[in-house]
């Protein structure tokens, strides 16, 4: 608000603070002498009160004098004890008194002094043509300005903080900037992980997705201009400048300059083209030999189609985790396989699967009610999901799977007649399958229409069944 070379006047806590130290230390001197009174005073008692180590005299007058005596040297002590803590209370309050008033005169004198000053630097700066009240409102909106920012700031941060820890993140509102802060968010990130870890993996691992932000839609696309801006060169650095005169010296720029050249020349034109001729007869050629190098190259150098699919995978999907991926098949299988035993189709389109394996399964379903059956539903026990491969199909990543489920193989009819198996009948059922990374439309909550990649089951194939001992 003020001039930076403006003289800084010393502020109204400074003076009374040094004001203060004055009195304070005056004081001290003043309580020590009282105090000294006071203790040589109690010493003089209490030798008067000690009785005397001579030889005592056998004749009673002569003891009795000493006695008046202490007596009333004890009196005069007290009189002087008792003087000389009044002398020090009386002091204490005077000194407590003049303390507070010359304070009070200081934090004043140092007030006055202050407005002089204020006033001073505001006149010199009207008179220097500086409209001073404007400068005060621009300090003022600054300063409402900054904290304003702060605020939303501190809302912002707290509101992150509060949001991961709730979803899988640590912290909450603490800092890390200190060791109180530390603490707190190293206990936050292992309450995190214990809660993540009493949950079903399946469940653990959508909740670790989505405090990564995976769940979240994309930003909306940029329609702006396109208009390119031009700029000026950057100045270059210190490296820049010794790298330039080092190519002006070794003249870098022509050899560059003649090598260029030299493609243009014809010797160079007819060596590219035998090179293009070697190269053509050695893909061409029917040499038993050729052909042994040429595949023991492509084993060395080429891609593996689980490779490429991998890679495809990391690429679109960057938080993929192949146990995570597997816990929640394993928490979906069991829900899918119920929805299409039970001949629940609306359940199914809710699911990610793919159209053609929802054709599939609603034509199975649909032959089932014409028929009047119906399936028990029931699966008993849910085998561990294992992994069989990854490969591509369509130009698409493709994650096999297989696993085993205890069923009941009962089939009944309208009447509740038992047409195929028995209420006893569990049967051990061996599946494959296969999901299929692709992408899929979604809707935001304000209508926008985005694509991102998702998993969709692509295949389900009954590989067998076993019956169960009882």
């Amino acid at each position: 608000m003020f001039p930076a070379c403006a003289r800084r006047a010393p502020s109204r806590t400074a003076l009374a603070e040094a004001s203060m130290m004055m009195m304070i230390r005056s004081h001290r001197i003043a309580v020590a002498s009282s105090t000294f009174d006071v203790a040589d005073a109690r010493a003089y008692s209490a030798s008067a009160r000690k009785p005397s180590k001579s030889t005592p005299s056998s004749s009673p007058s002569a003891s009795r004098a000493p006695n008046d005596e202490a007596s009333t040297s004890t009196d005069r002590a007290k009189a002087t004890a008792s003087d000389a803590e009044t002398s020090w209370s009386s002091a204490t309050s005077r000194s407590a008194r003049d303390l507070q008033s010359k304070a009070a005169h200081a934090a004043h004198k140092a007030s006055q002094v202050a407005g002089e000053f204020t006033r001073e630097v505001r006149a010199r700066a009207a008179a220097s043509g500086v409209d001073v009240n404007a400068i005060d409102e621009a300090a003022k909106e600054a300063a409402r300005a900054a904290r304003a920012a702060a605020r939303e700031a501190a809302r912002v941060a707290g509101a992150g903080n509060g949001g991961a820890g709730g979803t899988g993140g640590a912290g909450g509102g603490a800092s890390w900037t200190s060791p109180r802060g530390l603490a707190q968010i190293a206990m936050d990130a292992v309450k995190e992980e214990y809660r993540l870890a009493m949950m079903d993996p399946g469940d653990a691992a959508v909740e670790r997705r989505r405090a990564a932000g995976w769940s979240d839609a994309p930003p909306e696309p940029y329609d702006g201009t396109t208009a390119v801006a031009v700029t000026a060169a950057p100045t270059p650095g210190v490296f820049g400048k010794l790298w330039g005169g080092v190519k002006q010296k070794l003249g870098l720029s022509k050899v560059i300059t003649k090598v260029e050249g030299l493609k243009k020349t014809a010797p160079y034109a007819k060596t590219a083209e035998l090179a293009e001729d070697l190269r053509e007869r050695w893909e061409t050629s029917d040499s038993p030999m050729v052909h042994r190098i040429q595949d023991f190259q492509e084993s060395m150098f080429t891609e593996t189609e689980q490779g490429e699919a991998y890679r495809v995978i990391r690429q679109r999907d960057p938080l993929f985790n192949m146990s995570d991926f597997m816990a929640e098949v394993k928490r979906d299988a069991p829900k899918v396989l119920g929805a299409y035993l039970r001949g629940d189709v609306d359940a199914l389109r809710a699911m990610n699967i793919s159209k053609e394996m929802l054709e599939r399964l609603s034509g199975q379903m649909n032959l089932w009610k014409q028929e009047g059956q119906f399936v028990d539903p029931r699966i008993l026990d849910f085998s561990d999901v294992e992994l069989m491969e990854v490969r591509m199909m369509e130009n698409e990543p493709l994650v096999v799977l297989t696993f085993s489920c205890q069923q009941i193989n009962c089939v009944r009819d309208k009447s509740g007649k038992i047409v195929e198996g028995a209420e006893d009948d569990i049967q051990s059922v061996h599946y494959l399958w296969a999901m299929q990374l692709a992408d899929k439309k979604f809707t935001t909550d304000d209508g926008r229409e985005y694509t991102k990649p998702a998993w969709e089951l692509r295949e389900l194939v009954l590989r067998g069944m076993m019956s169960v001992a009882a």
